[in-house]
Order: structure tokens, then sequence, then C-alpha cells
């Protein structure tokens, strides 16, 4: 008999793991509970159906969709199918666990189904280091924002003549590079063997203050960066001044990414901080709950640290994305009310 033991409760979303006592499962299932934002527009069918329409648009169609709020993400996989390459099945598997997520009346993640998507986005990456070049010829918004991103995680390298070396002396090259890839609500992540300083290539060592590099840190980063850039070319949730996806160079007929403005929000500048911290609160609470079970004597655990921290990950920063675009459409929804 399989026992769900309630864990922890944070803005509103309830986290349990089921425990079972037949032999190792890696499908038993966490379970989240209801939508913090679907719940407060029950009473009115009004809204509740902008929220939903909201929720189905897909960016590039000025037609709202009749469709569930899976529809985004559908519409990037398709359009990822026809630009640029036979990738986008790989992308299925998390498709699949979106829609659970979405659809369900108790969202559960899926362990196993994680571990599809932590491949997933392995094979992804390994794209982008055997062939670079191949990837900048992918039109698609998602091949466009994961390649900025994961340039930028890691320090958008560059190698520059020191214009400071005086006359006569042989002149220095140094080391440029960013502060790392910043989510679109601000916050950096940096390959940490890197120091987001300029470093000179020749003369006298450099001592890294960048940290150390450990997989269980790069893999958990590189997981990230994927599902920001997959949930980010799906929803479009606007972004605040210096989040990578605003310097994204598109092709000419492309749209930019949305930014944020003070002078035109899409929701007021409280609504925004309210989203972003339930959305952090989510991820905080999700990324710890699936790392007790996979880090955990249960049959759910993975005895891989690294995979650990990829899966956990994964989870947080799924349930994140979701919920920063059913933050997002609530507060438009609401705001026009108003």
């Amino acid at each position: 008999m399989n026992l769900a033991h309630p864990l922890l409760i944070i803005g509103g979303l309830m986290v349990f793991v089921g425990c079972g006592s037949s032999a190792p499962d890696v499908r038993n299932p966490i379970s989240l509970g209801q939508s913090p934002y679907r719940d407060k527009l029950t009473a009115d069918p009004l809204l509740s159906k902008s929220f939903l329409a909201c929720l189905a648009q897909v960016r590039d169609e000025k037609q709202m969709s009749t469709e569930s709020a899976i529809e985004p993400v559908r519409a990037l996989i398709q359009r990822i199918r026809e630009r640029s390459s036979s990738d986008a099945d790989s992308l299925l598997p998390l498709e699949d666990l979106s829609a659970d997520l979405i659809k369900k009346s108790l969202p559960r993640f899926d362990l196993a189904a994680l571990q599809q998507v932590v491949m997933t986005i392995h094979h992804w990456h390994n794209q982008i280091g055997i062939d670079e070049e191949d990837l900048l010829r992918d039109t698609s918004r998602f091949a466009r924002l994961l390649l900025a991103y994961n340039k930028a995680y890691f320090g958008d390298l560059r190698f520059i003549a020191d214009q400071s070396t005086p006359a006569g002396s042989a002149r220095r090259v140094l080391r440029i590079t960013s502060n790392g890839f910043v989510d679109r609500s601000g916050t950096a992540f940096l390959f940490p063997g890197l120091s987001g300083q300029p470093m000179p290539v020749s003369g006298s060592p450099t001592v890294d203050s960048g940290g150390t590099v450990t997989s269980q840190r790069v893999s958990a980063d590189l997981t990230r960066i994927f599902l920001e850039a997959f949930f980010d070319a799906a929803f479009e949730v606007p972004a605040i001044h210096g989040a990578t996806a605003l310097r994204v160079e598109w092709a000419s007929e492309d749209r930019p990414y949305p930014e944020f403005r003070a002078d035109h929000p899409a929701v007021t500048p409280d609504a925004m901080a309210r989203i972003t911290r339930d959305a952090l609160r989510t991820e905080a609470a999700v990324t710890t709950e699936v790392g007790k079970a996979v880090r955990g004597g249960s049959g759910a655990g993975t005895g891989n640290e690294t995979l650990a921290a990829a899966v956990e990950t994964a989870a947080g920063v799924t349930a994140k994305k979701l919920v920063e675009h059913e933050g997002f459409c609530y507060f438009q929804v609401k705001q026009g009310t108003n």
C-alpha cells in the first residue's frame, strides 16, 4: 500500500512524496497542490475563461487559441520541427511532463519522466558543443535563446588586445567575460570556473575567483539554462532590463523578446514582483522535495549525485516557469478588470 506524506506548504503549494512498501520503483510520483492562481478565479467564470485563454495563447498567432494551456509548448515544438531539425522529437518528453503538470487536477512529477527530460537536455547541450555554428543557423526562437543562454553562462568568452600596453612592449591579450547568464527576473548564473573579470592570457598568472567546478553544480546550471530557454520561447513572460533574452540578436523578421518596461507594463511592477516571488517559492519547494526523493533511501533514489542535482533542478525550474506563466496571465486578467 502506498502512503502519501505531506511535507511542505510554501506559497499555496503543497508537495508530498509517495512512498511504497513494495519493491523499489522510480516511478513513485511527487505530487503538487493546486495552482495558487487558478483557485482565485473559480468564482468568476468570465475571468476564469479569459485566464485559460491567456494560458493557451501562442504568442506568434493573432487568434486566441481554443486549445489547452499546453498549446504554447506544443506549438513551440512544432515550429522547431518545421524550421530546424529532427531534434524536435527529442523534446517530446518535456511536452509530456509539462502536460501532466498543467492538465491534471492534482499535478504529479514522475521521476522517471524527469530523468528522460534530463537526458534530452544533455543531448541538446552536447549538440552545442559539437557544432555551435550549426545551431547558429537554426532560426527557431528556442535555438536562438538556448545558444545565447549557453554562451552567456560560459561568460560570452572573448579575447582582445590590451590597449593599455605601453608603446614598444609586446601587446598582451586579455580574456573578457560577462557576468553570466541572466534570467528574465535578473538572477545571474556563471560557470564556476570563470571570474567574470578581464584576465590576461600572457604575463603573470591570475588567480581565478569563480569557484570550484563540480559535476553537480554544472549539471544543475545547464539543466536550468535549457529549461529557461525552452519555456521563455514558449511563454515569453517579459524580462527585465539586463536579462540575456533581451541581448539576443534576432533576424530582421523576428520579434525581439518582450521587455518589462515601466512606461508600458503588461502588469504592474508590484504584480511582477509577486509573480517572481511565487515562482521562486515554488522552485524552492519542488527542488527540496524532489531532492529528498532522489537522494533518499527509497526506490526513487538515484545513487548518483550528479544525476540527482539535474533531476531536482529540472523539477524545480519547470514548476517555476509554469507558475511564472500562470501568474503573468492571472494579473493581466485581473488588471484588465480594474
